[in-house]
């Protein structure tokens, strides 16, 4: 990775060559985005999706141009105080020479002062797979996690075989289900989620762990801990993306039930949640050495779907 590092710092020093203009998007640009077609067409049916639903700000969304036409777009939203998420992004041309030095400063121009790093989410749902993984990398960013997606698309939920009690958050409080997340982060097989626990500590982790999601969606009688008897044994945080689209977003079992299939049980409930409230295409993202959780996944009827790269840059503090 030293080479895309080095290699960054001259796409900085190198900004008085830039060729591609980045501006915000204003409603005028839609047009323009619809017209160029592709990714770049459904970039823009994107943004003014999230604009209208308030997901995001058009302050925070950008176009790519290109001797005056619309090149792409990119588009950013808080995830935690000191770090942002990139939600989309679109390029006609993701091998064009100034497509890393542009990506590069999107990101400088969406930083906020307290912004430490910038995250995405790509899935290899695409030919273009490879060239933005490339793109990415040689603007700096690293390879921080290696997931799968699994998708569930039947009409009924999995069966379980053990009978649970299940309690929401508007139940037992939202502290209550903090301290579980906390919890049941020990011995996690999800590599960010072990490396924040690292880094930020355990409670503090959890807690921005629980925020970020809640920014996403929050439906308080959705989100369910797990008892068998009166023990806890994990949790399960099932979301809505769209209207027909959710997602099994969180799923955990504390350490000492672990090894029991518990895990099917939570999964179960997650599912059935979701699909009495609509959803018809259920997605759950894990990491790829989550192995238990895979077979979990397969046995209640997931399947596998793509591969994902979570990318992650740090921002140099003369960004900030």
């Amino acid at each position: 990775m030293a080479f895309y590092k080095r290699r960054a710092n001259r796409l900085r020093r190198g900004k008085d060559q830039r060729k591609m203009n980045i501006k915000r998007i204003e409603d005028t640009d839609y047009e323009r985005l619809e017209a160029a077609g592709g990714y770049v067409r459904q970039y823009g049916r994107n943004v003014r999706k999230w604009t209208e639903s308030n997901l995001v700000t058009a302050d925070d969304c950008y176009v790519f141009e290109s001797d005056g036409a619309a090149a792409g777009g990119i588009c950013f939203r808080d995830d935690t105080p000191d770090a942002r998420d990139i939600l989309d992004f679109a390029l006609i041309d993701v091998k064009s020479p100034d497509g890393a030095q542009a990506l590069l400063r999107a990101v400088e121009m969406a930083a906020k002062p307290e912004t430490k790093a910038v995250g995405y989410n790509l899935y290899n749902d695409t030919e273009q797979y490879r060239d933005i993984l490339n793109l990415f990398l040689l603007a700096g960013f690293l390879v921080v996690q290696e997931k799968k997606s699994y998708i569930y698309e039947r009409e009924e939920p999995p069966r379980s075989t053990v009978e649970f009690t299940f309690r929401s958050v508007a139940e037992v409080g939202e502290e209550k289900f903090i301290s579980t997340v906390k919890d049941v982060t020990v011995g996690t097989l999800d590599k960010l989620m072990a490396d924040d626990a690292i880094r930020l500590g355990g409670d503090k982790a959890a807690r921005e762990y629980v925020s970020s999601l809640k920014e996403l969606d929050f439906e308080p009688d959705w989100w369910r801990l797990g008892y068998f008897g009166d023990q806890i044994i994990g949790l399960v945080l099932p979301q809505r993306f769209s209207e027909s689209i959710g997602g099994i977003n969180y799923i955990g079992v504390l350490p000492r039930h672990r090894g029991h299939g518990y895990g099917k049980v939570l999964l179960a409930e997650g599912t059935r949640i979701l699909l009495e409230n609509g959803i018809k295409k259920i997605y759950a993202d894990i990491d790829t050495a989550n192995h238990p959780l895979a077979a979990a996944l397969e046995q209640a009827g997931y399947t596998f779907g793509m591969e994902e790269s979570v990318l992650s840059y740090r921002l140099p503090f003369s960004a900030r």
